[in-house]
C-alpha cells in the first residue's frame, strides 16, 4: 500500500482548489504516493449552522490526518509574512500523533520574510528586531522554529517536496 500524504496548506481556500486538489494528487501519484486533501471529504452544510459546519470541518481534517502517514504542507507566506494557521495546527496534529512530516517553502530567513512583508529588520545588535522593536527568530530558516525543527524542510515547489518525500520513502525506487 502505498504512503498516504495529507496534502496540508491554504490551497483549500483558492477559487480552483479542486483543481489545485486533482494536480497535487497526480503529482503524488507520479511516485507511487497517495495524495489526500482536505476536501476529498464533502460536507453537505445543509442544515448546519456555522458553528457546526466549522465542527464538521475541523473533525473531518483531524480524521484525515490521522488517517494519513506524512503531512506535507504549504509554508509559503498566506496573508501575511506566516503560513496559514490550519496549516500550523495540522503539522502540530500530525507531530503529536507521530507522523512524518515535511514543508515546503522559498529558501531565506526568518528576518528576510518578515522584511519583506513588514519593513526593514535591525540586525546590528544580539538578537535581529523588526521595526515594532519585536524580536525575529535567527536560526536559518525562514519559518518558525516549532515548524523547522520537527519537519523535513524543503525549500522549493510542491513537486519537489513530494520527490523529497518519495526519496525518502523509498530511496531505492527513487533518484
Amino acid at each position: 500500500m502505498s504512503p498516504r500524504i495529507y496534502l496540508a496548506g491554504p490551497d483549500v481556500f483558492y477559487p480552483d482548489a479542486l483543481e489545485r486538489a486533482a494536480w497535487m494528487k497526480g503529482v503524488c501519484a507520479e511516485f507511487g504516493l497517495t495524495g489526500v486533501f482536505p476536501a476529498d471529504v464533502v460536507i453537505d452544510p445543509t442544515g448546519l449552522s456555522p458553528e457546526e459546519l466549522a465542527a464538521a470541518i475541523f473533525q473531518r481534517d483531524v480524521d484525515l490526518v490521522q488517517s494519513c502517514d506524512i503531512v506535507a504542507a504549504n509554508l509559503f507566506p498566506f496573508r501575511g509574512a506566516e503560513p496559514d494557521s490550519g496549516t500550523c495546527f495540522e503539522l502540530g496534529l500530525g507531530f503529536a500523533l507521530g507522523k512524518k512530516l515535511y514543508g515546503y517553502t522559498h529558501a531565506g530567513t526568518m528576518a528576510d520574510r518578515v522584511a519583506e512583508h513588514y519593513g526593514p529588520v535591525d540586525s546590528s545588535g544580539a538578537r535581529p528586531v523588526d521595526s515594532d522593536g519585536l524580536h525575529v527568530e535567527n536560526f536559518g530558516p525562514p519559518i518558525n522554529l516549532m515548524i523547522s525543527v520537527p519537519a523535513t524542510m524543503v525549500y522549493g515547489s510542491f513537486e519537489d517536496c513530494i520527490r523529497r518525500i518519495a526519496r525518502d520513502v523509498t530511496p531505492a525506487v527513487i533518484a
